[in-house]
């Protein structure tokens, strides 16, 4: 019967210890929705970005989160940028030309 109790006893502890690590993960992979009491998620999206929309960096042709990019406003659109690099990049090449 110590046994048996025994055994339960560890199946428990390995139980719980899976739980904890389960929620501690899910916890750190979970995508991040917005700072509880700060309003919608939304708000926080800069004007004129829909979520998960990406744009071509007109530099270095990479593809960037247009939530994340850096951004000019050039000739009434705006143009999205990976780095503050690529974006001096361009500004000097349309100043030069």
């Amino acid at each position: 019967m110590g046994e048996f109790l025994g055994y339960l006893i560890d199946v428990v502890f390995l139980l719980w210890m899976a739980r904890l690590l389960y929620s501690g993960l899910r916890r750190l992979f979970a995508p991040k929705v917005g700072a509880p009491g700060r309003g919608d998620a939304s708000s926080a999206r800069p004007p004129g970005t829909a979520p998960g929309e990406m744009a071509r960096d007109p530099v270095c042709g990479m593809f960037v989160a247009t939530e994340v990019s850096h951004r000019l406003k050039w000739k009434g659109e705006v143009l999205h940028f990976c780095s503050p690099e690529c974006l001096q990049k361009y500004q000097a090449q349309t100043r030069a030309s």
